[in-house]
């Protein structure tokens, strides 16, 4: 997560925030107030042994809301948005476009940092979650569509459906909910994790939603029925991200400083 001189992109300190682009081999990093975009070679791209070259940066997003607490790309891969800002003080949800680096738009204007947002398939609507337990969703003009208020700690992972019918949410305690985006009813309640929610995944034809977990276990849920599919122990100390690959497998990355692939 850091770097130095002769080591490509990197930050003086631990990353906090972290997309890949789901069509094109390019990268968002957050660090203080900017995000950096970086590519991967041709060779890393098509899968070629190492060594290979380092990443190289292509593009530098400023962020003086304060520090990108999440970032994620649409899912056509064409927006980048960050969520974050200053504890305690600020938060705000940046939009840009991948293609020429423009600010599409800016929502949100809460009193503390925002720690996890997502981008409706549709590019309309804008999900995010506060520290005082609420889901927002407002338009990427900053009208407001709904709030949702069933969480009992702060938000800390929030994700649209691919087909923009849900939107599944998640908190410090480990409490899971899935939303009709529409409406703004609950659809389902997934109990089952123990510790904080740290990230969610849906797989590409809606039917799965994947959760990670600081209680170390990864889970599958289905969505007609609400019930767990699969659970197991993923990461000793914690899971700390998830995401679904195209084909099915997930990657996941934990405190036992790994990432693996399912």
């Amino acid at each position: 997560g850091s770097g130095g001189a002769g080591s490509g992109p990197g930050f003086g300190a631990a990353l906090e925030s972290l997309a890949a682009n789901p069509w094109v081999p390019i990268f968002a990093l957050g660090g203080q107030q900017q995000v950096l975009i970086v590519a991967l070679p041709p060779a890393a791209a098509a899968g070629a042994p190492a060594p290979i070259a380092p990443p190289e940066l292509i593009g530098v997003l400023p962020f003086p809301e304060g520090l990108p607490q999440c970032l994620a790309f649409s899912r056509d891969g064409r927006t980048l948005i960050a969520s974050g800002g200053r504890g305690a003080k600020s938060g705000r949800v940046v939009g840009w476009s991948v293609a020429d680096g423009r600010r599409l738009f800016e929502v949100g204007a809460e009193d503390d940092s925002i720690l996890a947002a997502d981008l409706s398939p549709d590019q309309r609507t804008v999900a995010f979650g506060t520290t005082e337990k609420r889901v927002k969703v407002v338009t990427i003009a900053g009208d407001a569509v709904h709030v949702l208020k069933k969480h009992t700690d702060w938000v800390t992972a929030v994700a649209f459906s691919p087909d923009g019918v849900l939107l599944a949410t998640g908190d410090r305690n480990g409490n899971l909910s899935v939303w009709e985006s529409g409406s703004g009813r609950e659809y389902q309640s997934l109990a089952g994790h123990t510790a904080a929610i740290t990230g969610l995944a849906w797989r590409d034809d809606a039917n799965v939603l994947a959760s990670s977990s600081e209680d170390g276990t990864l889970r599958l849920w289905e969505m007609q029925e609400g019930k767990q599919v699969k659970n197991w122990a993923a990461h000793g100390g914690g899971a700390l991200s998830i995401a679904f690959a195209h084909d099915g497998r997930l990657a996941s990355s934990g405190r036992d400083h790994a990432v693996k692939v399912w």
